[in-house]
């Protein structure tokens, strides 16, 4: 996995006025018309994907594919048959 490159992230640097012209928008009366539907064109509306609903049984039985969950239930019924045989 490559690192990501944080050289272009300089809005934080500049002065209200130059982040303001960079990023095409008025201090005074924000987005126009026009820049509003090339954004909305470009990058569509501002919301999250929704996940798909997990039933009970599959958020269940992904907490046993956790290898330490795996590891304690093995100690467990290791600990259970001792338990019941007396050994």
């Amino acid at each position: 996995m490559s690192k990501l490159d944080t050289s272009k992230f300089t809005v934080h640097q500049k002065s209200v006025q130059e982040t303001a012209s960079y990023l095409k928008t008025s201090l005074e009366t924000g987005l126009s018309t026009k820049e509003i539907a090339a954004r909305l064109e470009k990058y569509g509306h501002n919301e999250l994907d929704k996940e798909e609903e997990k039933s009970l049984w599959e958020r269940i039985v992904e907490q046993f594919e956790d290898l330490l969950v795996q590891i304690l239930l093995a100690a467990a019924t290791v600990s259970f048959v001792i338990a019941i045989t007396g050994k």
